[in-house]
């Protein structure tokens, strides 16, 4: 890492609940009760009925918020996420995207797990932690 940003402030990011996550899922649930009437108004009750459970099952898993409770932290260049009392190193690639209202930070795990996405909303952080965020990862690129 270079001299220049050595001395930045650490970041301690704790993500919670998200009302913008929340209120996006909920449309979709709408959406998905809207397809699955569609197809048994268009005369396919069982097809509507055989794709309720896989439609219920998938919108539940989203419902369900995985970034709540989740800290991502910055220290002199090295990025750590931890879940549940467990601390991981993880290397943030470029594949990241920040917008005004959500960041996708792309990562790779260096101990040994596969990496992800983590989908942050600006109204689950402090707007201070949402600026440092947004500049760590301005400097990254």
């Amino acid at each position: 890492m270079s001299a220049r940003y050595s001395n930045s402030p650490a970041l301690r990011l704790q993500a919670g609940k998200s009302p913008l996550r929340a209120a996006l899922c909920g449309g979709l649930c709408l959406l998905g009760v809207y397809a699955l009437w569609g197809v048994y108004t268009r005369g396919y009750p069982w097809l509507a009925m055989l794709l309720a459970p896989g439609v219920t099952g998938l919108l539940w898993r989203l419902g369900r918020d995985p970034v709540a409770g989740v800290e991502l932290c910055w220290h002199r260049g090295v990025w750590t996420l931890e879940r549940g009392g467990v601390r991981r190193p993880i290397a943030v690639t470029r594949r990241s995207t920040a917008t005004p209202w959500v960041i996708c930070l792309a990562f790779s795990d260096l101990s040994g797990a596969s990496g992800g996405h983590l989908w942050i909303y600006s109204d689950s952080v402090s707007g201070e932690q949402w600026r440092r965020l947004r500049v760590r990862l301005t400097l990254l690129s």
